[in-house]
């Protein structure tokens, strides 16, 4: 549903049962976890101890399977040793562009020698080198990932985007170095497979945001196709993309020389892992990162990486200090390589998912929200697999954010969550809903289905750039975001009868600020002329949904959870008479993970080969903040729902879509062999 709760409700509830015993104000005390457990963690866990690591791994350039990945890897198995952790190892599954896993195609490492591309300037009758624009050396962040070796002494010619055969129209490109304002992945298609460029000068923006372009001088990050179109592209500011474009524009010849030495080979995705044994070895609660991406990459996500390193060390110091308990049940800790790297790990090592209660990841959790622009969220699972494990964290969120905001208006609070090194500004985080963007949907999608907390930063100026630096780190965010995390898996861990009363209440208390959501949707829906068949289809939805989640509490051994009556009724949407509406899919098997990896698309890769067309459904935008309908529609096939089923839960919550475009998507997916059909009932 994509909420975004900024309510600070029900926080005298759940604190109620500690009344008695505490002379504190209510809502001074944590929901959930207890009084000593909060002070605990609060005195342990280190902003400015997670910064310096945040420092640390930033230097590295930390591309899947390339020599600063693996530094930034060994930097985490040392630390884990250091700190005590049990089970301390570095993970490694072959990555060679020819083994699957699941629906990953596995990338080969990647790295880079050298690479500098320079201006030419007229010297005595002859070019020679001037200026020189970008060095890998200098700044790695220059070379888009998966370039190659190559060189080119030529001019440079402007094609616009790169990506239409319009933007070629007139111009001679072959064996010269093209400028490009998107993706060089997206323009080399074009650029070289058809008109034979000698490479690519980029200066492509992405992540848009309210300040995306303010800054001209930023450098993104680039990609090229792993295995298609092999070339090199250099990335460059916008100032300097629009001084060529306007020079050239003129008349003026603009000269580069690039040379560049870099490579693709085989290799290994490298996942560092680390245990805290609970009384049950079995059943984990598990904290996912991801420690790949372009140096220096501090927010993104050098910070998650920290965060769950320091939350290791936390953990593991107050466990050895007998000021928390051994858990009831193993906390586990990886950083692997951003999805593909996940979903490799998920189908190679199927204990990790047989074992997992539930996940709590974090990636970009420490951008100081003055410099970046950035609010910390905090979200569940997506609607398709309801939890009340998002609700534990919902309530601990809500809680930091009272008592960080009576801190900043007072000077006077019981948890003010500060570092010494670190600012005083309320936090402030969204709570609640669901989006996409990370690991955590990899963790949740239709193939595995555990439940997740997802704590992170959005949005971010500087992600993927050369800005992304320690520098933009607040190490009071950093700490708040890691105690959510922690307060909330720590709870997990040790979740059993003795501790579920405050939750119920919590439970309770989302479930009316969900249904407080709703009520806003269906006014949407009737005020946009909406038919009131979908207004009743939310509030069917919300009823499933809700029972659901109180139906979840038996993952962890609880009895489930009574929702209260509906604030509205309505009748579920009756089915459709056309049979072939009423067909039921299931997954196949043998096949595990999202239809979209990372760095290669099942789907689109199959859909290719098929020579089919792309459904409709795929680029339809949503109407709800949460998934996407190819994510969501996935997710849904279960065994269980019809097709019609299918199109009325996304109406529900990613947004109304014709019954035909939903169709059309299952019947693509069951010819290229994603989901198959369930047999009939007997």
């Amino acid at each position: 549903m994509g909420l975004r709760h900024s309510g600070l409700a029900v926080i005298l509830a759940l604190s109620l049962p500690a009344i008695a015993s505490s002379q504190a104000k209510p809502a001074d005390l944590p929901p959930l976890i207890t009084t000593a457990e909060a002070e605990a963690l609060a005195a342990e866990l280190s902003g400015s101890t997670a910064k310096r690591t945040i420092e640390q791994i930033s230097r590295n350039h930390r591309m899947r399977g390339s020599r600063g990945y693996a530094a930034a890897a060994e930097l985490i198995r040392a630390r884990l040793v250091e700190a005590g952790l049990a089970e301390v190892e570095i993970m490694s599954l072959p990555a060679d562009g020819k083994i699957f896993y699941g629906t990953q195609r596995s990338r080969p490492a990647w790295n880079a020698e050298r690479a500098e591309l320079w201006e030419r300037r007229q010297e005595g009758g002859r070019w020679v080198d001037g200026d020189r624009i970008a060095s890998w050396a200098e700044e790695p962040l220059v070379l888009a990932q998966d370039s190659v070796s190559g060189r080119a002494d030529s001019d440079l010619v402007d094609v616009g985007a790169g990506t239409a055969e319009s933007d070629y129209a007139g111009k001679d490109v072959k064996g010269k170095l093209v400028l490009v304002s998107g993706q060089p992945g997206e323009a080399a298609p074009l650029a070289i497979g058809k008109y034979k460029a000698a490479g690519l000068v980029s200066w492509a923006q992405n992540q848009k945001q309210a300040w995306w372009g303010e800054d001209e001088s930023l450098i993104r990050w680039g990609h090229l196709d792993t295995w298609e179109y092999p070339t090199f592209a250099f990335m460059v500011s916008p100032a300097r993309a629009k001084a060529w474009k306007a020079r050239l524009a003129l008349g003026e010849t603009v000269r580069l020389r690039a040379d560049v030495e870099a490579g693709r080979s085989k290799g290994a995705y490298l996942i560092p892992t680390a245990v805290i044994p609970g009384k049950d070895r079995t059943r984990e609660i598990v904290f996912s990162c991801h420690l790949d991406h372009p140096n220096p990459g501090a927010n993104d996500n050098a910070s998650g990486c920290a965060g769950i390193l320091e939350i290791a060390r936390s953990l593991t110091a107050l466990i050895k200090a007998g000021k928390l308990p051994e858990p009831k049940r193993s906390i586990r800790f990886i950083w692997p390589a951003e999805i593909e790297a996940t979903i490799a790990l998920l189908n190679a090592r199927p204990i990790f998912p047989a074992g997992t209660l539930a996940t709590v990841h974090l990636d970009m959790i420490g951008g100081r929200t003055e410099t970046t622009g950035g609010t910390l969220t905090v979200e569940g699972s997506p609607p398709s697999s309801p939890s009340f494990v998002g609700d534990v964290g919902f309530a601990i969120a809500r809680w930091v954010n009272a008592e960080s905001a009576a801190y900043q208006d007072t000077g006077v609070s019981a948890f003010p969550l500060t570092d010494p090194e670190g600012g005083k500004r309320a936090l402030q985080a969204n709570v609640g809903g669901f989006s996409e963007g990370s690991d955590h949907q990899i963790w949740a999608e239709g193939s595995w289905r555990i439940p997740i907390l997802y704590v992170s930063d959005w949005p971010d100026r500087y992600i993927h750039t050369n800005r992304d630096v320690p520098a933009n780190i607040d190490p009071t965010k950093l700490k708040r975001a890691m105690f959510i995390a922690a307060a909330s898996a720590w709870y997990l861990a040790n979740l059993d009868n003795s501790r579920a009363e405050p939750l119920r209440q919590a439970m309770r208390a989302e479930t009316l600020d969900r249904w407080a959501e709703r009520q806003r949707q269906a006014a949407a829906l009737r005020a946009g002329g909406g038919a009131e068949a979908e207004v009743e289809n939310l509030a069917r939805h919300q009823n499933w949904y809700e029972r659901t989640i109180g139906a979840s509490l038996a993952r962890f051994g609880l009895p489930a959870l009574e929702t209260d009556p509906a604030p509205a009724t309505a009748a579920t949407p009756a089915a459709a008479p056309d049979p072939a509406l009423q067909v039921v899919y299931r997954r196949v098997e043998k096949l595990k993970g999202p239809m979209d990896g990372f760095g290669y698309s099942w789907f689109d890769d199959k859909l290719r080969k098929a020579k089919l067309t792309r459904p409709a459904l795929l680029d339809r935008t949503p109407v709800w903040d949460g998934p996407s309908f190819g994510y969501e529609t996935v997710n849904l096939v279960d065994g269980k729902r019809t097709v019609q089923a299918i199109r009325d839960d996304l109406a529900a919550t990613v947004g109304p879509a014709p019954l035909a475009e939903v169709a059309e998507y299952l019947s693509i997916l069951e010819r290229l062999g994603a989901i198959e059909r369930s047999p009939p009932r007997q």
